[in-house]
């Protein structure tokens, strides 16, 4: 009490108004009181600054089907695809702060040309594939087909091909925003249209598994292309296994070669919710997109209720709590890529699980979607 009294009494009388104007002469020099915003430099915890939120498959069907008519892949416009655009994201034109994801339409004959960017890449086959469709990467068909998962690491030539007779929809995921943060981007089109392929189909593939040729792998990162046939059977084979309470069963597609994650900036996975199934509450410093590949559900997310079907998009921002319920009479899949890889390399990740009301959220609304215009 002594000491406050002291400190009052050693207070100028016009203590206020000279650190208004001290405030004022620092921002006519873009100095900032660090005393003034320390709660937003450093906040106590992480604030995502934009909202959950999900795209109807039936409503960015119809658009596609629409652009197929319309829109013809090729220089200048690159790709037939159309962005999952968060509405409080719009800004940076991106799903998540670290990760953009679009379908893209590839019409039977069509090329969408050849080029590289220093953004990352995944492809996630949503509808049709098989035969010869494929995406080329640095000289390499990897063929498509349904639930195939497809890479294109960083500044790699790569461009796709539908020679069969019916159309391919797959979802783009790309590192792009947390390339543009980092103001990293470069973007080069290739000279042709199409690159040349001098690499045998199943050139990579030959490469993993117990025995390796002794040469080193020409790239980084390889060109893996995640077949589901391969896929299918080893979440099968876990079906009985207890799970993760979070995540029912969980599959992460990893780098062959490593183990580490798919790509340096995106980590991929699979997960099986089984018949009934209704996961606990959790919540991680990652942001997460989801795309349903089978069956029919709702996640919860921040008390919001998000029901979902096959084709449908969500994306879970960080440090919000979610969990997910199957409702099919079958299994429910959910494919999900996240930024986790990046957190790990800084040592950024956090999980926390949710404490009370025996792990589940109080579901508070409902998410109205747009399925039609």
């Amino acid at each position: 009490m002594k000491t406050t009294e002291t400190r009052s009494a050693q207070t100028p009388p016009d203590h206020d108004a000279a650190l208004e104007q001290l405030h004022a002469d620092m921002a006519k020099g873009h100095a900032l009181p660090t005393w003034v915003y320390v709660s937003k430099l450093v906040t106590p915890e992480p604030v995502a600054g934009y909202r959950p939120y999900l795209w109807k498959w039936e409503l960015f069907h119809q658009f596609l089907m629409r652009a197929g008519e319309l829109v013809t892949p090729g220089r200048g416009s690159e790709r037939r695809s159309m962005e999952h655009l968060n509405p409080d994201l719009a800004s940076v034109v991106s799903t998540s702060h670290t990760i953009g994801t679009a379908f893209q339409l590839v019409q039977p004959g069509e090329v969408a040309p050849a080029h590289r960017h220093t953004a990352a890449a995944i492809r996630f086959v949503v509808q049709g594939g098989g035969g010869e469709v494929f995406t080329a990467v640095q000289g390499e068909k990897l063929l498509m087909e349904e639930n195939d998962l497809v890479l294109t690491p960083r500044w790699c030539w790569h461009d796709h091909a539908n020679e069969t007779s019916r159309p391919i929809i797959w979802l783009d995921a790309l590192d792009y925003p947390l390339v543009n943060l980092l103001r990293t981007s470069f973007f080069e089109p290739y000279p042709e249209e199409r690159q040349p392929i001098t690499r045998p189909v199943h050139y990579t593939a030959q490469r993993v598994g117990l025995a390796r040729p002794a040469a080193p792998y020409p790239e980084a990162v390889p060109l893996v292309r995640y077949a589901w046939a391969d896929t299918a059977p080893l979440l099968e084979s876990l079906r009985d296994s207890e799970g993760s309470a979070y995540d029912g069963v969980l599959l992460e597609y990893v780098n062959p070669f490593t183990s580490g994650p798919t790509l340096p900036t995106l980590g991929c996975y699979i997960q099986m919710l089984r018949p009934g199934e209704h996961t606990q509450s959790h919540r991680a410093t990652t942001s997460t997109v989801y795309l349903v590949t089978r069956g029919q559900g709702y996640t919860v997310i921040g008390g919001q209720r998000f029901d979902w079907t096959r084709g449908d998009v969500f994306v879970v921002p960080p440090w919000t709590w979610h969990e997910h319920a199957n409702q099919a009479a079958g299994d429910s899949l959910l494919f999900s890529v996240t930024d986790r890889p990046v957190l790990d390399a800084f040592g950024h990740y956090r999980e926390e699980a949710l404490a009370a009301n025996n792990g589940h959220q109080e579901i508070t609304s409902v998410f109205e979607p747009l399925t039609r215009v």
